[in-house]
């Protein structure tokens, strides 16, 4: 190990020695061009050791047995550290957990007309900004139609094809095995438990409805996870360790996929995403018997939280507005509804969404 010093903060730190050559930035290691490493681990000698060590400022100056000649940015190896990304993740301010009386505190930085995102970068910035920040909002001014819905939505991401299509249009015909395609009740749910990678993202835009009912509302799941953790932690516990099945079947597509209901990351423990569906579960044969009380007891306290009436935020949506959430966050539903309704939608993958709010500075 290779004892560092920083020279501002007088922080030191033990670097592993292969890690250090194996983060040389120079051009000979790195392609500038693609940013991606130009060699394989196999190409560095296995004891590979620093012979020489220089600090001048901020920059660290090494030279290797292999007889190559690295330069570092002390801060780029001070911050690339397990140690400053959990101290950063701990103090990250870019996501407000919610209920209802808070959302309806801040619907006004959820709203955004077509017009302006169309001729503003800027207004698409507060937009991805907003949905990272609270995991829904909304375009309006939007003509009811699958084409506009469809324009609106590519100006900010690319859209996801799954065997539902790009874009969809669903009423109560069953053009697929799915509840949401009857009038019928639809509880609080994220959609895709049965893919290995559910969407990120998910738009809804209501194109007409001449009945009544159809009422949507939506939980922020992140609120429950903090909510569930803090009043039942075993339960807590439990849903962020067992696997779940889901499974999709209609004619020609049979998908399925187990995972646990809360996913944390295993690094920070920080919130990732809710798989929450209890229409989409598989035959439930991932754990014992004898753990299947604890577990099912751990689910009913979850859901009594994600069905308590502060936890839900209900509206009507209107031809015209589009709602866009994160899949991996926020839960919806909608209740069952008379006469003639058509929806539209679409679905974003959660690497796209990521991968923007990046580009624009939103997140690391």
């Amino acid at each position: 190990m290779l004892l560092l010093k920083h020279p501002k903060t007088s922080q030191l730190i033990e670097i592993n020695e292969f890690w250090l050559r194996d983060h040389c930035r120079c051009g000979e290691c790195l392609n500038f061009e693609t940013n991606q490493r130009r060699y394989d681990v196999l190409d560095l000698p296995a004891d590979v050791m620093p012979l020489d060590v220089k600090y001048e400022g901020l920059n660290l100056q090494v030279h290797w047995s292999d007889a190559h000649q690295s330069n570092y940015d002390l801060d780029f190896i001070f911050n690339s550290q397990l140690e400053r990304l959990i101290d950063r993740r701990s103090k990250s301010t870019n996501l407000t957990p919610w209920n209802r009386s808070i959302i309806l505190q801040n619907e006004r930085h959820l709203r955004f007309p077509l017009p302006q995102l169309v001729s503003s970068d800027n207004e698409v910035r507060s937009l991805v900004e907003s949905l990272v920040r609270y995991g829904i909002v909304f375009i309006d001014d939007v003509a009811p139609t699958a084409n506009m819905t469809e324009l609106a939505l590519r100006r900010v991401f690319p859209l996801m094809k799954t065997f539902f299509g790009e874009m969809w249009t669903f009423s109560d015909n069953p053009d697929h095995a799915d509840t949401a395609y009857t009038k019928l009740y639809l509880g609080s749910h994220t959609d895709n438990t049965y893919f290995c990678d559910a969407a990120g993202l998910q738009a809804l835009h209501c194109i007409e409805h001449s009945g009544s009912g159809g009422e949507n509302f939506f939980v922020d799941g992140l609120h429950v996870v903090h909510e569930l953790k803090r009043r039942y932690p075993a339960a807590y516990d439990v849903l962020c360790r067992v696997q779940v099945p889901g499974e999709y079947i209609e004619k020609g597509e049979q998908h399925y996929h187990t995972a646990p209901i809360i996913q944390v990351n295993p690094l920070t423990q920080e919130f990732v995403q809710l798989r929450l569906n209890v229409y989409d579960r598989a035959v439930f044969n991932t754990i014992p018997q004898a753990e299947m009380a604890e577990f099912y007891d751990s689910l009913r306290q979850l859901l009594l939280i994600v069905k308590d009436n502060q936890e839900q935020w209900a509206l009507k949506l209107l031809p015209g507005s589009i709602v866009l959430f994160d899949n991996w966050r926020v839960l919806h539903g909608r209740e069952a509804y008379t006469g003639s309704r058509t929806m539209s939608g679409s679905y974003v993958q959660r690497t796209d969404f990521l991968s923007k709010a990046r580009v624009l500075g939103i997140i690391d």
